[in-house]
């Protein structure tokens, strides 16, 4: 007998995620940040199996116009005990999207390379790349630096340490320094930004699941990396930049090295440098990574009659912004 059942504590929730190697995205925090910065509300649904917990997902609901009610998304989820339960895990959460959210499609994207679902769920349009680099934190340290794809990765980590560049864990009086170098390598790179209150929020509602860090010269902030990290599970890359300093004293590259070094120590065991596009920073980012990693992509299940005319409402919309 299945059951679901919606979890309304921190504390359990992150242990369940944790003890099943759930994403970061997975956790209670991220799930806090969209809700207090967005249009979203977080739910937090455990599967039970004859009892027993087998999987879950964090699921952010956002209301729409009618007649559609809402739409549902399970960033980077379902998680499970094992892969091969994923599949009933993500009709469970479905089925619980459908009779207390009323919504028209449940999304979801694990970051799994294989993934066996039923046949009435579809492909869907992605909110996060399937393609990614990644790196496996289970080696040993100087193993780890071994088998980085590229030396001159290895050679820019050294020259920034003798460059005289420090890294360290970022403070919340950093945050005006770095969202300045955010908000330079955002419009050199032609990338939206979130108003600087959604990371400000973030910085306050992470705790011990973010990992921020600056690299420094002479006290002036060069460059910074943030990461999202679960224990047993994944480092995530969400956001980072460096400015012309900091790409000239390679500063950059000894950040990252210190951000892997401190997802490893925390606990866990994949470096996911989050998405890969053919530009200058996927490329960055391939110089750690020896191959791109692919997950299983995104896929819609239809919860509603009004399922296909909300997603041609979205394909008109996407055309006609263009």
């Amino acid at each position: 007998m299945q059951e679901t059942v919606e979890i309304q504590n921190q504390a359990d929730w992150n242990a369940l995620v944790e003890e099943r190697h759930g994403h970061p995205l997975q956790l209670w925090q991220w799930g806090e940040l969209k809700a207090s910065t967005g249009p979203w509300t977080a739910h937090r649904i455990a599967v039970k199996e004859d009892g027993a917990i087998i999987g879950g997902a964090q699921i952010l609901v956002r209301d729409l116009p009618w007649p559609f009610h809402a739409i549902s998304y399970a960033p980077r989820g379902p998680f499970a005990n094992d892969d091969a339960q994923l599949g009933k895990v993500a009709d469970a959460c479905a089925e619980w999207c459908k009779q207390h959210a009323a919504s028209v499609s449940l999304k979801i994207d694990p970051a799994v390379e294989s993934l066996n679902l039923s046949d009435s769920w579809v492909k869907g349009k992605y909110i996060m790349l399937a393609k990614t680099a990644a790196i496996d934190l289970t080696p040993d340290e100087d193993t780890i630096l071994k088998n980085l794809h590229s030396k001159k990765a290895r050679q820019y980590i050294r020259k920034a340490g003798r460059n005289g560049v420090v890294c360290r864990p970022a403070v919340e009086g950093d945050l005006d320094a770095l969202l300045a170098i955010y908000h330079d390598t955002a419009a050199n790179d032609n990338f939206p930004l979130h108003p600087d209150e959604y990371y400000r929020a973030a910085f306050d509602l992470f705790g011990d699941v973010g990992q921020l860090f600056v690299a420094e010269h002479e006290g002036r902030i060069l460059s910074f990396l943030w990461n999202i990290t679960s224990t047993n599970g994944t480092a995530f890359e969400l956001w980072g930049g460096v400015n012309d300093e900091g790409k000239t004293l390679r500063a950059n590259y000894l950040l990252k090295w210190t951000a892997i070094l401190a997802a490893k120590e925390k606990g866990a065991v994949l470096y996911d440098l989050n998405g890969l596009l053919n530009d200058g920073i996927s490329d960055f980012k391939m110089l750690f990574a020896n191959e791109p990693t692919y997950w299983v992509g995104t896929y819609d299940k239809p919860l509603s009659h009004w399922y296909h005319l909300w997603n041609t409402a979205l394909k008109i919309r996407a055309r006609l912004h263009k």
